[in-house]
């Protein structure tokens, strides 16, 4: 079980791993023992969390490169032992996520189901859902509560191996693409290193860390992106407007601004285009915050969905290039402009109730979901063909404002990402 680890333990536990090979690098976290991460509900990673994060980063690159170093000069035993210690970095970083707190009550509550009574593992859901409800605002949680729910459902029938599956699944559902696909990339690639080095194939081995060398550069960048941070000021200012504070809507509409300036300088068509789009309509209602209408409010929670969706594909296109060797990489691709037409058209349905823009993106979706089942592998089309059945119910309702038809778009997205995530 994982316990939550405090900010004066943490430093220590770092630089208990480090000083067996990096002294400089424990003398840096030894001068910065009080800079960690600390996880405040409901918002984003805040400055001394990206600094803490490339500092991650920047350990974790060194290892890899000594145990490449390793591999030339052919001594596997020290390139095992370097990435070691990267890969009891990673297990550091993961606990620092926003999520570790939801997986830490989830972990209590599976624990308990071993020898607590069902109504004490019953209490053990409220911190999982507060929780949830606290991060709700960065990381998608729509498929962890109803998996959670579920739980709650089979412990009112006594079924705690039903309820330990479910909380599992919860689990496994919280995913905060921006940090956890790169941290996945990487993991994934020190283990075919470490399984080549076990079996004396040191090329294939050097081949996979230069590939995990490339999910820690973006770790380290990642989480500054223009796009993600254009993100983090909408939502801001969406917040803002909520909280009647105007002022303070300019200056984040301000902020956002600057940033999606820099974004519309992508390389990526996508990210370029719909960047300048939200430019534009930010700049379509920067007069009209005063007039503290509606319409505004509609418009900035419709510009944070987008940009929300822009920056979770920015992240998994990455990730894309990164495994574009493996198995079903093209199908994947695909997806990924699937997952961001099905959340335009979730903004459009339910912030703005634009039909023509809903059944243009739904159909966009669908067309994707075929081209993704037909390069696919068999496996992979049948979990393809399951989400076109999901999203053929979701096109039937577009006109449906309801919360459960809501909730059919926030899971249908969820069984994305879990997908492009595991390719």
């Amino acid at each position: 079980m994982q316990f939550p680890i405090s900010s004066k333990v943490l430093p220590l536990t770092i630089a208990g791993i480090l000083s067996t090979g990096m002294i400089s690098a424990n003398t840096a976290l030894a001068d910065n023992a009080q800079e960690t991460v600390s996880v405040t509900p409901g918002r984003t990673v805040n400055p001394t969390e990206v600094r803490v994060m490339s500092r991650y980063a920047a350990h974790i690159l060194h290892y890899i490169a000594d145990a490449r170093s390793a591999i030339n000069a052919k001594n596997i035993r020290a390139a095992k032992s370097d990435l070691n210690r990267a890969h009891s970095l990673i297990g550091l970083l993961r606990l620092e996520q926003p999520t570790a707190i939801v997986r830490d009550h989830i972990s209590v509550a599976k624990q308990h189901l071993d020898y607590e009574s069902v109504e004490e593992v019953t209490n053990d859901l409220v911190p999982i859902e507060a929780s949830l409800s606290e991060i709700e605002a960065f990381v998608p949680v729509e498929k962890a509560r109803k998996h959670t729910r579920f739980a709650r459902e089979r412990l009112k029938k006594n079924d705690k191996a039903g309820a330990k599956k479910e909380l599992e699944a919860a689990d496994a559902a919280l995913i905060y693409t921006e940090v956890d696909l790169p941290i996945a990339s990487t993991s994934r690639n020190i283990n075919l290193a470490q399984l080549a080095l076990d079996n004396n194939q040191l090329e294939q081995a050097d081949d996979a860390l230069n590939q995990a060398e490339e999910g820690v550069k973006f770790l380290s960048t990642t989480v500054v992106a223009p796009i993600t941070q254009a993100r983090n000021s909408l939502w801001q200012a969406s917040k803002d407007y909520i909280d009647k504070d105007y002022t303070a809507v300019k200056e984040d509409i301000a902020r956002a601004g600057v940033w999606l300036d820099k974004a519309a300088q992508s390389t990526d068509n996508t990210t370029r285009k719909e960047a300048g789009k939200l430019k534009r309509e930010l700049e379509g209602i920067r007069g009209k915050i005063d007039q503290r209408g509606e319409s505004s409010q509609s418009s900035l929670k419709n510009m944070w969905h987008r940009s929300q969706a822009l920056a979770e594909r920015e992240v998994e296109k990455m990730s894309a290039e990164w495994g574009k060797l493996r198995a079903d990489s093209e199908a994947k691709v695909i997806l990924i402009d699937a997952k961001l037409r099905i959340a335009y058209a979730e903004s459009a349905q339910f912030t703005q109730g634009k039909s023509r823009e809903v059944d243009n993106e739904l159909d966009a979706a669908s067309a994707d979901l075929a081209r993704a089942a037909k390069v696919s592998s068999k496996t992979l089309a049948e979990k393809i063909h399951t989400l076109s059945d999901k999203l053929a119910k979701i096109k039937r309702s577009e006109k449906d404002h309801s919360a459960e038809a809501h909730k059919r778009y926030e899971l249908i997205k969820a069984d994305l990402r879990q997908t492009i995530h595991d390719l």
